[in-house]
Order: C-alpha cells, then sequence, then structure tokens
C-alpha cells in the first residue's frame, strides 16, 4: 500500500467513526467507552457476528490517534512529493542545456540600463507568470536588436521559470546546432534521422532558438527552421528566437510568415535597441 492509499484508508475508517454504525445482518452493534494510553476514554464500536460463521472481534480505533495517523502520513506524502520535484526540476534544467555564463540568470536579477529595458523585462515577467496560457494558446517571443543586451539572460530565466514553478521542458540551442543536426542526418551512416531531429526540437514544451540569422541560410536551412516553428506552432508549444538582426532583418531572414507564427496566441516582438552592456563595462 502506498502513502496515498494508507491515507484514504485511514480517512475512510474516521469518516466511518464519525456517523452511527450502520446496520449489518448477523451483527450486534456494541459501543463501549474505552481507554486510550494517549489520549484517554473514546466510544469504541465493536461488531459482534450472531450468525452461524463467527468472526473475530475488532474494536474501533481511538479517533484521535486516527487523526494523528493521517497528518502524519500527508507530512510524509508531501516529502515525497518535493522529493520527486526536486529530482524532476534537476532532470529539466540539465535538459535545459543552459551555457555556463546564464547559469545565475533569473527575472530578478537583469540589470535594467534604459526605460526600453524595463518595459522588456516587463514584457518577459507577465509571459512567465501567465505560462499556463501560453501553453494553451502557443503564443511564442522574438528578441531582436543589438547584441549584449541581455536577450539569452531573460530568455534563459523565462525557462528556468517555467521549469522551477511548472515543472514543464524546455531546451536551449542555436539555429547553427539545428542545421548541423539536420545535415548529420544525410550522411548514410547516421542512425537519426529527419524525424528523430525534428522530434528533438518539437517536443519540449518551450524551445529556446539562439543565434537566428548567424546560420548559413540556405533555402534548405530556412525550410528546416521554419518546419520546427511551424510545427509547434501546430501543437501550441511556445518559443523564443533570438537575434542580433533587427525586426525587419529577421522577418527578411526567416520570412514574414514565421514572424506572424510567433506573435500569434498572445505572443510578441521585443526590440533590444539600447547599448550593450559588454561595450559599456569596457
Amino acid at each position: 500500500m502506498n502513502i496515498s492509499e494508507k491515507i484514504a484508508e485511514l480517512e475512510k475508517q474516521l469518516d466511518v467513526l464519525s456517523r452511527a454504525p450502520a446496520y449489518i445482518e448477523n451483527t450486534e452493534v456494541v459501543i463501549a467507552t474505552v481507554e486510550c494510553a494517549k489520549h484517554g476514554e473514546f466510544e469504541q464500536i465493536t461488531r459482534n457476528s450472531t450468525g452461524l460463521v463467527k468472526l473475530p472481534l475488532r474494536g474501533s480505533p481511538c479517533p484521535a490517534c486516527l487523526r494523528e495517523d493521517i497528518e502524519k502520513a500527508k507530512a510524509e506524502q508531501h516529502q515525497h512529493d518535493a522529493r520527486l520535484k526536486t529530482q524532476k526540476i534537476g532532470v529539466l534544467l540539465n535538459d535545459l542545456r543552459i551555457p555556463e555564463r546564464f547559469s545565475s540568470c533569473s527575472l530578478d536579477n537583469y540589470e535594467i540600463t534604459s526605460p526600453d529595458a524595463e518595459r522588456c523585462l516587463k514584457v518577459c515577467k507577465a509571459y512567465a507568470s501567465k505560462w499556463p496560457e501560453r501553453l494553451k494558446q502557443g503564443g511564442g517571443l522574438v528578441m531582436c536588436g543589438k547584441p549584449g543586451t541581455g536577450k539569452n539572460h531573460l530568455a534563459l530565466a523565462i525557462a528556468k521559470y517555467v521549469i522551477n514553478e511548472h515543472q514543464n521542458s524546455a531546451l536551449f540551442t542555436t539555429a547553427l546546432r539545428i542545421a548541423r543536426l539536420f545535415k548529420s542526418t544525410w550522411s548514410k551512416s547516421s542512425e537519426m534521422t529527419e524525424s528523430d531531429a525534428i522530434s528533438i526540437y518539437t517536443d519540449p514544451d518551450l524551445l529556446i532558438i539562439d543565434e537566428v540569422g548567424v546560420q548559413f541560410g540556405s533555402d534548405t536551412e530556412k525550410l528546416i527552421l521554419f518546419e520546427i516553428i511551424n510545427t509547434r506552432y501546430e501543437r501550441m508549444r511556445p518559443t523564443i528566437l533570438i537575434s542580433n538582426q533587427s525586426r525587419e532583418e529577421l522577418s527578411a531572414f526567416i520570412g514574414e510568415r514565421v514572424i506572424d507564427r510567433m506573435n500569434d496566441g498572445g505572443g510578441c516582438t521585443l526590440a533590444f535597441t539600447w547599448d550593450s552592456y559588454r561595450s559599456r563595462a569596457a
């Protein structure tokens, strides 16, 4: 019997004690005041068999003891669930494949350097807080603009929030890695098919694709990227695209219909137009 079944059985016993004894044929109900070593007197119910078959007598347990057993079992269940949750979060964070540079990023430690940066942070926080809606509607995010402005930080912070708060899966990759993986499937010695490769990027609840616009840019690679985004769009699975290009350059590169799919279902495009953290620090 697992913990949940144990709790259900104990609660059932307690519920029976709270009601008047039900009539059972060939059974005599005896109610007597007995002493519980821990909680004192209580009304014990004993059913005596009056039929030909004599069943062993067993008095009802102390209700206070039952309540304590239920609370103890619930505490065990809570600890068990917490351990499983922690283990699952650890596996999901490992599967995210977050770069070491961004391992400590969060929505709370993003550096605001301009009103536009504050607006982008506000949108990202709202996107994360409404994650269940994003899963239902499939809305994504497009983060485009100058390098060094925190696009990766915010995207990966959203992914970590999704994992920690909702235990949903997420994967971080680059457009170039996607192109290389697909090209590897064309080899005669490859054990992976194109369908297998697509599944890697369409199965996670959230997919983050960085460096969009950096890959070689052949028509085949653009079709691969569109296939992934479109499949996720049809399955209502949000995608975040990150690019150092402007929105206009990105639209020209991957196509306006891809941008439209990203913005559908509550998604939007964020422009990161302020100066780079790195150049300012230098």
